[in-house]
């Protein structure tokens, strides 16, 4: 097979139709499938979906019946342009019936695929049909609209009013009677997932998400078990506003050793091998049969893993530069690391895309960095970085709140702190019974960071066209002095 060959599968977890053949387990695998945990958290590409994925396959196995919701990505701009129920009931207590209103319907239409008879009935005499969760809004609002101009007219009684308006009662009470109508004990299983599609920051786009998240909690009992799947940013923002953030700190964080990403791509090119029914060996690792054994003085599987932010979409993506630019069928170490610029280029893109409803234009901060501050260490105390960020301060004009806040009172910590907090740079701490260590925001065990010595992380180090040291020219001795 020439290592061009090999296909790596579709990084999109949602499209990619060989995944399970390939799946990882894992310890988060097994608490979520003990329904130990209810929310999943970690960051774009750390494999939430995947996650999903082979839940559904799990609980289908174990005669569950299975709800995915996927809001469309348009969901959160079609609410915010109803700007009449925005400012007459855009508020956390509403979206939670909302959710409710839209999860008990997606159950009613599971049941009935799998039940028919009097669920189908019911639905047939109540008028309940498949909405979206806009229509859901609309519907809410427009019968909440008949009895009071806003929420606050209601006083006291608007929880009770949302309730009677959003007719959960009903449809709560029709699922009970299926499950209890049922000879065999019905578990209902939820999986809430793409909530950050159109998810922008604002003030209503939060309010939709912790309504979701009260939703979630209101309806959990021994029949219906829903799993939110959240992205590690967006549930940050979300805890640090709300008031009983302790409810939802139970979470399933996705974290990744170094190994288990490894076998992301080992698994991934034993199934190319199985597929065109190449023979070899029971144990033989053709890991090395693609990859080399080291690259420059390190070992691949560690400089691979170092060149990710520990997630298997970017390993996965860095596979697939390499061996698209492979000819023969050898591995090669030097087109290792001509993969890595390109790719380094592209993870700095997406991590500026995936920050920007938090910190829009962050990719200009990048740009002059890689284009006016190149050639700089990596490895910086923080006089030198502070003065870098000063220069920054000085020539980078961005329109936003963000960095304005920062520029005005050349606050270079703040900016640090979110250099630190999406990935590009970590908090090096020298010496101690461990040694020296760079902390990364998204491993386990990071600290507060003290930013006394910083290093750019490895994945972003050739884009920002970052060098190891400065060297210095030899000044030459002038031997005709001594002779």
């Amino acid at each position: 097979m020439q290592i061009s060959d090999i296909n790596w599968g579709n990084e999109s977890a949602e499209k990619d139709l060989n995944l399970l053949d390939y799946f990882v387990d894992s310890p988060e695998l097994k608490r979520l499938s003990e329904k130990r945990k209810d929310i999943v958290v970690g960051r774009k590409g750390a494999g939430k979906s995947a996650l999903l994925r082979k839940l559904e396959e799990i609980f289908k196995t174990k005669r569950s019946i299975t709800v995915k919701i996927t809001p469309d990505q348009h969901y959160i701009a079609n609410i915010v342009n109803d700007q009449s129920t925005v400012n007459l009931f855009g508020k956390e207590i509403f979206f939670q019936y909302v959710w409710i209103r839209k999860i008990y319907t997606e159950i009613i239409f599971n049941l009935a695929r799998n039940f028919g008879g009097k669920v189908h009935k019911f639905t047939r005499q109540n008028n309940i049909t498949n909405k979206t969760l806009i229509d859901h809004v609309t519907d809410l609002s427009t019968s909440l609209k008949l009895k009071a101009g806003s929420l606050g007219e209601f006083g006291l009684t608007m929880e009770k009013e949302i309730i009677d308006s959003s007719n959960i009662v009903v449809l709560r009470e029709v699922i009970n009677q299926c499950i209890l109508e049922n000879e065999h004990k019905v578990d209902i299983i939820v999986l809430v997932d793409d909530l950050d599609l159109g998810w922008n920051n604002s003030e209503i786009s939060n309010e939709v998400l912790k309504g979701l998240l009260s939703a979630a909690s209101a309806i959990r009992i021994d029949h219906i078990f829903p799993i939110v799947f959240l992205r590690d940013d967006i549930y940050s923002i979300l805890m640090s506003k709300i008031q009983h953030a302790d409810k939802y700190r139970n979470i399933e964080r996705i974290r990744w050793e170094k190994e288990k990403l490894i076998d992301v791509l080992r698994k991934r090119i034993d199934f190319n091998y199985i597929g065109a029914g190449i023979k070899f060996d029971n144990g033989e690792d053709l890991f090395y049969k693609i990859f080399p054994s080291t690259v420059g003085t390190s070992n691949c599987n560690n400089w691979l893993v170092e060149r990710t932010l520990s997630r298997p979409r970017e390993l996965i993506q860095f596979a697939r530069i390499y061996t698209e630019m492979m000819t023969g069928d050898q591995p090669d170490p030097e087109v290792m690391k001509s993969a890595e610029s390109e790719y380094s280029s592209m993870k700095l893109e997406d991590v500026c895309a995936e920050f920007s409803n938090q910190y829009p234009d962050l990719r200009k901060i990048t740009d002059y960095w890689s284009s006016k501050l190149r050639r700089k260490k990596y490895h910086l105390k923080y006089n030198e970085i502070e003065e870098m960020f000063e220069n920054i301060f000085e020539n980078v004009s961005i329109d936003e709140d963000w960095y304005k806040n920062i520029v005005k009172t050349k606050n270079v910590r703040a900016l640090l702190k979110i250099f630190y907090d999406v990935g590009i740079i970590g908090d090096f701490i020298l010496g101690g019974a461990g040694g020296s260590k760079t902390y990364y925001s998204y491993e386990a065990g990071a600290r507060n960071p003290t930013f006394d010595d910083i290093q750019v992380h490895p994945c972003f180090r050739s884009a920002l066209d970052t060098v190891q040291r400065i060297r210095q020219a030899e000044t030459p001795t002038n031997s005709s002095l001594f002779s």
